[in-house]
């Protein structure tokens, strides 16, 4: 039997503000969710659910892992838009590689409504596979339903004892891991768990960025050099003549963007783990007091804007270009479709470059 003094259980809502002004979901969502989860398995929810003030305070990372530790729920209310979304981005990424340290991703539960045909275990977009992976709940036919059906009603039911499950199996697994985890005096000071896994990490990520800048350098010209030739006589033929121009700058650019998109994926993915690595050796440190290893771990990232900065401004540069390209675009579907492989890859190195970015204070 469930303890009614029991403290609540935290949710935080990640979603696009602008998908809920279509579909009007949130509201009913959540407070049929709350209703369900105390009617059915006697819990009360705290739901956090407006888009600037998520819950998790101004040191949002940290606030991440003092919810993974309470066994906080994180529920991302999944549409193809949600994986536009840098700050969507970001809150699923940050939240995966946290709990993945503390081996609880059981607490990343995803709702999806919308954009299933783009979520497969095998995606080569890293936030698309790990909602896969997490086994969502589909809620297409639910919100098709509407709030006042029995099919809604069957499912909120369904969704709050499974995150009840999942809370329950978290706490257990949490209470479990400091036993597991234990390392003590000299011996944690002479070999500290991570060290290893670090080095070999950075050295990946090294030979990765070593590689994203002059992929980048290339994609640029090579895209720069299209366009200059293109755009105006494009603009100055006849339609016909229009038509056979845009094919011909389609084909071209189709392969040099799936290139692209794939490099920065894979760039993006190698980047996460490298946070994921690092983070879980930081807070090893920490929490044993090691000192003058955090000091040496700070030192070694090193001033994070001077690896960032140089592929800030060619993303910046390409991004530009794709604004460039958008008049074209609207003329002719075929070069639509080879320019998504360049905006997909964009994406990616956008949301690396500001995992990157929170590194400057991973060691403080």
């Amino acid at each position: 039997m469930t303890d009614p003094n029991e403290p609540p259980i935290r949710i935080f809502l990640s979603y696009a503000q602008a998908d809920d002004v279509v579909l009007d979901f949130i509201e009913p969502f959540t407070q049929s969710l709350k209703h369900m989860a105390f009617t059915d398995q006697g819990r009360t929810l705290e739901i956090f659910v407006d888009r600037e003030t998520i819950g998790w305070g101004e040191d949002w990372r940290e606030g991440i892992r003092q919810g993974i530790e309470s066994a906080a729920i994180f529920m991302p209310i999944v549409t193809r838009q949600y994986f536009e979304r840098p700050s969507c981005r970001d809150e699923l990424l940050a939240f995966y590689s946290a709990a993945e340290r503390l081996h609880a991703t059981g607490l990343i539960l995803p709702v999806v409504l919308f954009g299933h045909s783009y979520i497969d275990t095998d995606s080569p977009d890293i936030a698309a596979k790990i909602i896969a992976e997490r086994q969502y709940k589909d809620l297409k036919e639910t919100w098709t339903e509407g709030p006042h059906s029995a099919v809604w009603r069957r499912t909120m039911v369904s969704l709050a004892g499974q995150l009840v499950d999942a809370v329950t199996a978290a706490e257990q697994a949490l209470s479990a891991a400091p036993a597991d985890q234990r390392t003590s005096g000299q011996d944690a000071e002479d070999n500290p768990p991570g060290a290893a896994e670090v080095s070999e990490a950075l050295e990946l990520f090294q030979q990765e960025l070593d590689q994203a800048m002059p992929d980048m350098k290339d994609t640029i010209e090579r895209f720069s050099a299209i366009l200059a030739r293109s755009t105006r006589p494009v603009t100055e033929a006849s339609p016909p003549e229009a038509r056979r121009l845009l094919l011909e700058i389609a084909a071209e650019l189709q392969p040099l963007g799936i290139d692209f998109q794939n490099r920065a994926r894979k760039f993006e993915t190698t980047v996460l783990e490298t946070d994921q690595v690092m983070r879980s050796y930081v807070t090893f440190l920490k929490e044993n007091d090691l000192r003058e290893q955090l000091e040496k771990e700070r030192q070694a990232i090193g001033p994070v804007e001077e690896v960032t900065a140089p592929l800030a401004e060619a993303e910046t540069v390409l991004s530009t270009f794709l604004t460039q390209m958008k008049p074209l675009e609207a003329m002719s579907a075929p070069l639509r479709n080879s320019i998504r492989g360049f905006r997909d890859g964009v994406k990616a190195v956008s949301s690396a470059i500001r995992m990157m970015r929170g590194w400057g204070t991973i060691a403080d």
